[in-house]
């Protein structure tokens, strides 16, 4: 490795740091703020749109949950607009999150495979099927989804195999999210049950099919 890579990695790695730090101290500020986009947006919901999918897109490759700004997207934006907004930040943050695991935290996240052992055998249909391998990941929680951005960077995929997937493989998820943070602000304990129902579903779906696979 060449000093001027070296520096470059020891720089990048600052920066994360140093947002892991911001967003830590000022959570509650964070919080705050985020509620208060609705007034916002009444008058500019696109500048929301576009200040949500920023917070989703760095919250990613920072490791920081997703989920939260996926709710909060649901309950400022409703279900169909909410998703579009939601989904866009995710597939941009594991697109981010992918690179750095690839060309700049290479060895970190290869230690996570010791950590969910049960990757290694996704690994292989990766090289084989690798879109319907990604598409599948994506559709059924398995593993956490900053965990499984970051272990994907050292597999074989590729990164436009890897964006497409990622996409559309999380359309289901990200609806079931956004359409429970929607419920959650209307109170409504139909549609609470069924957003949480639709997630337990994919949940089992998931581990019904590694357990025969």
């Amino acid at each position: 490795m060449t000093t001027h890579a070296h520096y470059k990695k020891l720089l990048l790695f600052g920066v994360v740091i140093l947002c892991a730090i911001f967003l830590f101290v000022y959570q509650e500020s964070v919080v705050a703020l985020l509620a208060d986009l609705e007034n916002v947006k009444r008058t500019n919901p696109f500048l929301v749109a576009g200040l949500l999918i920023l917070a989703t897109s760095i919250a990613a490759p920072l490791g920081f949950p997703g989920t939260p700004l996926t709710l909060i997207t649901g309950s400022i934006f409703g279900v169909w607009f909410g998703t579009l907004v939601a989904l866009t930040g995710n597939t941009i943050g594991a697109v981010l999150a992918f690179l750095l695991s690839r060309y700049m935290f290479k060895e970190k996240a290869q230690s996570l495979i010791a950590k969910y052992p049960r990757i290694k055998k996704y690994i292989a249909r990766l090289e084989e099927r690798g879109l319907s391998t990604i598409l599948f990941l994506r559709l059924v929680p398995l593993f956490p989804f900053n965990a499984t951005n970051f272990l994907l960077g050292v597999t074989p995929v590729t990164l436009c195999t890897y964006a497409i997937g990622s996409f559309v493989g999380m359309i289901p998820g990200t609806f079931l999210y956004v359409y429970l943070g929607g419920s959650l602000r209307m109170l409504s304990p139909l549609h609470i049950a069924l957003s949480i129902l639709g997630i337990i579903t994919l949940i089992i779906i998931g581990r019904m099919y590694e357990k025969r696979a």
